[in-house]
């Protein structure tokens, strides 16, 4: 995902209080520790309730200076998953971010949402992902 802004203000926008910024009805809820610092370091647990699931996060890894951050995330009675974000400067005012998703199905209806999940429908998630994130910059 390509994203017409430096490195570091681009990273801030793919973590959990960053999304608030761009995705609608995403309100991360932390559970440990309760108020923790931006950016939550690892160990870090949170829930969201979005696009009518509530899922579980982790933070498994944060490193700002490397851009880089993993969680693992259950959507109980679904699905459960890796998530790895590495970003990067590809120019002075431009970042490439890479998102990996690694799913697990816990059900058949977790199955049938990693079905939905091929490599076209995720190229357009990441494209809404890039417009959201334009529309949300002032």
């Amino acid at each position: 995902m390509r994203l017409e802004l430096p490195l570091r203000q681009a990273f801030a926008l793919l973590t959990p209080e960053g999304e608030r910024l761009w995705v609608e009805g995403w309100e991360p809820e932390y559970l440990h520790p309760l108020h923790p610092p931006d950016p939550p370091p690892a160990g870090t647990v949170f829930r969201t309730r979005h696009g009518g699931e509530e899922t579980l996060w982790l933070v498994v890894a944060f490193d700002a200076e490397a851009a880089a951050v993993d969680y693992v995330r259950v959507t109980p009675g679904s699905r459960i998953a890796t998530v790895s974000v590495r970003a990067r400067a590809t120019g002075p005012g431009t970042t490439e971010a890479e998102v990996t998703y690694r799913m697990t199905a816990l059900s058949l209806e977790g199955n049938q949402k990693l079905q939905e999940m091929t490599p076209e429908g995720f190229r357009t998630m990441l494209s809404r992902w890039q417009a959201a994130i334009r529309a949300a910059l002032p």
